[in-house]
């Protein structure tokens, strides 16, 4: 494109960044006028959204996302400064201090722009199209993204985090350029729209979901495994969720070692490190290095759900004490200090405290040593704590090594190490709790609430604690009584009493979810209505016929109509509703679920296959889809059965448990005609020695002239300690049920499904 020439000048020449003779009388009367009684960034005060209020104060005259902004920019010709940040996002804050609150800066972008500033918290739409837009031209992203746009809306030069000076630079160059050679710029604007356009409208040939495309798909991911301390690629190093939710599939479905070794690798590290907030619970957003030691501090509402349920789904798997503990923590600290106070969830704590980033969270060591008195050798040594520090002269605090490690090199057992080491955050919590407060950003936002909800329910369950489920219910209760979740004028956010923007298609599936999620923990039909209500509207509003997938809004907010593939800091819209299809296909009798997922699984496949790693969410949904879901706890028979596994804590026997909806039945171990499908349980294709059924009931129903060998309503199959096959070596613990479910009308499909049964006793 011929506007990169426009970036070797900027980054080549030295020039003074003063405004030139003649962009100062472009501004009107009227904005000097306003100038003179007000900030320039008036416009953004009544806005919803802490971020943009933020930036209220700055001479730059922003605008918010809008037509007012639209208009000006085509009525006096000028580009379109665009910027894209959330509020506790560090680089966005420096830049602020740097150029938005610059007098000299803030006149130059007055004169020559239009300026507009998004929050991407709450614009997904925006971010995501000018996110592209940037990895395309400057072939990196992140965030501030500052992107300068034609009039149209269309972009033509970005990038993200620059000094002041060199910024003055860019915006100066942009503006001659433009005055210069508008008409070439127009036409790169052009051509990057047209191929963001054709990436929003790409088609790939459907891939056939076989063994070896998964197995692909694993070995594409694991070749950017850190083997030493886990997570993919190097430093800075950001959990990756959506790639551990896929490796717990692959080794909970095909006992996969390796990618059983990783995530469990990858939340051993992450557990231990810096990036856990072991003294106030939670995890920040990444790590600068590649151990996990030193964090980037803010800490996400998101990141807070997706590991808190990865480290739920962990204990499951293992039932290590570890995984609990840090997923109780996590969820504690967001019902104690992520809660607002109509029962909704805020988006974010900041990352830095008067100007400087981290030092809420970090620890000189004469500040640690007073904190514990007596204690403080021994917590020096368990938390890697010493005068030099892990960061800038100071401490970041991590355990070492393993709790079992440690607590044998100090003669304790593990449960008196875990005693004394709680002890020792407790005296840090009273410490830390005396320091300025972090700016919390009390936004609710519609898909990431639903994603803590979403967790909330399924820890509820695992963990048998009402308190997460009554959070969960309430939050849900804030999204449909507030943002009118499960209807068509559903809100994206709520802020200050304030509820506004069009929800995306991400958040209509979230809201399905997290739905179902509450069905599953409750057996409450209202919230199965609600996830089948989403559904719907994703459907009728979002999807795109030609290609089986969903755009993310349902008009076009800007030059583009986009859509969601790749996961972002939830998994990709589109994965999202693939999820929701899929699960309400087993819960729900309307066959349209299972046709919407076909063709949302065929538009995705091909995609998914190129780019593993960026789209590891769509590929957990379309193995779920193609190979039904593996749980402790699922649904079969179009939701008239419902099943859930548990060993118990007296004896570890290990219980399957059955609930058939009442007008439905299946067919007992021993049926009585040949022809019929039994009900069995095997492990590893067999029958583990000792499992035992219950008596059935003998029936005769109108479409059989003989009576039938039947279970109705609770059904219990039992498996004594020890089980073959059960609970053997490093292997998960997996049963195949196998079925059909029939009415006195109908029988269903027969079904295979794979349980987990949950490592850790419970009565």
């Amino acid at each position: 494109m011929r506007f990169l020439l426009l970036i070797v000048l900027v980054m080549a020449i030295a020039a003074s960044a003063a405004v030139q003779p003649g962009w100062a009388q472009q501004t009107t009367a009227a904005t000097a006028a306003v100038q003179s009684q007000r900030p320039g960034g008036y416009r953004l005060a009544a806005e919803a959204s802490p971020y943009l209020r933020q930036h209220a104060g700055n001479p730059v005259e922003w605008f918010p996302w809008g037509e007012e902004a639209f208009a000006r920019a085509r009525k006096e010709n000028k580009p379109i400064f665009l910027s894209v940040g959330y509020s506790t996002c560090y680089w966005c804050h420096v830049m602020k201090r740097e150029s938005f609150e610059n007098e000299a800066v803030a006149k130059l972008l007055n004169a020559t722009v239009i300026a507009i500033k998004v929050d991407r918290e709450r614009r997904p739409d925006v971010d995501a199209t000018y996110m592209l837009a940037t990895e395309l031209i400057a072939q990196s992203g992140g965030w501030p993204n500052s992107v300068f746009l034609t009039p149209e809306l269309k972009p033509f030069f970005a990038l993200t985090y620059a000094p002041a000076e060199q910024f003055s630079e860019i915006v100066g160059r942009v503006a001659s350029t433009w005055r210069s050679e508008e008409a070439a710029l127009r036409a790169d604007a052009d051509r990057v729209a047209g191929l963001i356009g054709r990436i929003n409208k790409r088609k790939q040939t459907a891939v056939e979901i076989t063994p070896q495309f998964m197995t692909r798909a694993t070995l594409a991911i694991l070749s950017g495994f850190d083997v030493f301390h886990g997570g993919i690629g190097t430093a800075p190093k950001f959990p990756r969720e959506h790639v551990l939710a896929y490796l717990y599939m692959r080794a909970v479905r095909s006992g996969d070692p390796l990618a059983r070794e990783a995530f469990e690798l990858t939340l051993d590290n992450i557990v231990r490190g810096g990036i856990h907030d072991h003294v106030g619970g939670g995890f920040h957003r990444y790590a600068v290095d590649n151990d996990w030691a030193v964090p980037h501090f803010e800490k996400m509402l998101y990141n807070q759900a997706l590991i808190g349920r990865l480290l739920v789904k962990a204990y499951e798997l293992t039932g290590k004490r570890q995984y609990a503990d840090a997923a109780r923590s996590a969820l504690d600290f967001v019902l104690s200090d992520m809660t607002t106070a109509e029962g909704g969830f805020a988006s974010a704590f900041d990352a830095e405290t008067d100007g400087k980033e981290g030092i809420y969270y970090l620890w000189s060591k004469a500040d640690f040593d007073a904190a514990l008195g007596g204690e403080a050798e021994f917590a020096a040594k368990v938390l890697g704590v010493s005068e030099k520090g892990n960061h800038e002269g100071v401490n970041t605090l991590r355990l070492i090594a393993p709790v079992a490690e440690m607590a044998a090199a100090s003669g304790l057992d593990v449960a008196g190490f875990n005693d004394r080491l709680e002890g020792i955050f407790g005296k840090l919590r009273e410490a830390r709790v005396k320091r300025p407060k972090l700016l919390r950003d009390d936004k609710v936002i519609a898909d990431w609430n639903a994603a803590m909800i979403l967790t909330l329910a399924e820890a509820s369950a695992v963990f048998d604690e009402p308190r997460y489920l009554a959070a969960a219910e309430t939050a849900m209760g804030l999204l449909t009584g507030k943002l009118g979740a499960g209807t068509a004028a559903m809100k994206r956010s709520h802020f200050e009493q304030v509820t506004g923007l069009e929800a995306t298609q991400a958040d209509h599936a979230g809201v399905g979810l997290a739905a179902l999620a509450l069905h599953d923990a409750t057996g409450e039909k209202r919230w199965l209505e609600l996830a089948s209500g989403s559904a719907k509207v994703l459907i009728e509003r979002f999807a795109d016929a030609a290609t089986g997938d969903f755009y993310l809004t349902a008009e076009a907010t800007s030059f583009v109509r986009s859509k969601q593939y790749d996961d972002g800091d939830l998994s990709g819209g589109n994965a999202a509703a693939l999820e929701l299809f899929t699960k309400l296909s087993r819960r729900d009798p309307d066959p349209g679920w299972n046709h919407a997922a076909d063709a949302l699984s065929a538009a995705l496949s091909g995609l998914a296959q190129r780019t593993p790693v960026a789209m590891a969410g769509s590929l957990v949904a379309i193995d779920n889809h193609a190979n039904g879901d593996v749980a402790s706890r699922l649904w079969l028979g179009k939701g008239a059965v419902r099943v859930a596994a548990r060993r118990d804590s007296a004896n570890r026997t290990v219980r399957v448990e059955l609930d058939l909806a009442p007008g439905w039945h299946i067919n007992s171990r021993t049926p009585s005609e040949e022809f019929l499908v039994p009900t069995i349980l095997t492990a590893d294709g067999r029958e583990p020695a000792g499992i035992t059924y219950p008596q059935a009931m003998t029936r005769k129903l109108g479409f059989h002239d003989t009576a039938l060998q039947l279970y109705e309503g609770r059904v219990t199959i039992e498996l004594p300690p020890p089980a073959a096959g059960v609970g053997s070596g490093d292997a998960p613990d997996r049963l195949t049920l196998s079925l059909q479910a029939c009415s006195d009308s109908i029988c269903l499909q027969p079904e295979t499904a794979e349980i987990i049964v949950p490592a850790h006793p419970r009565d």
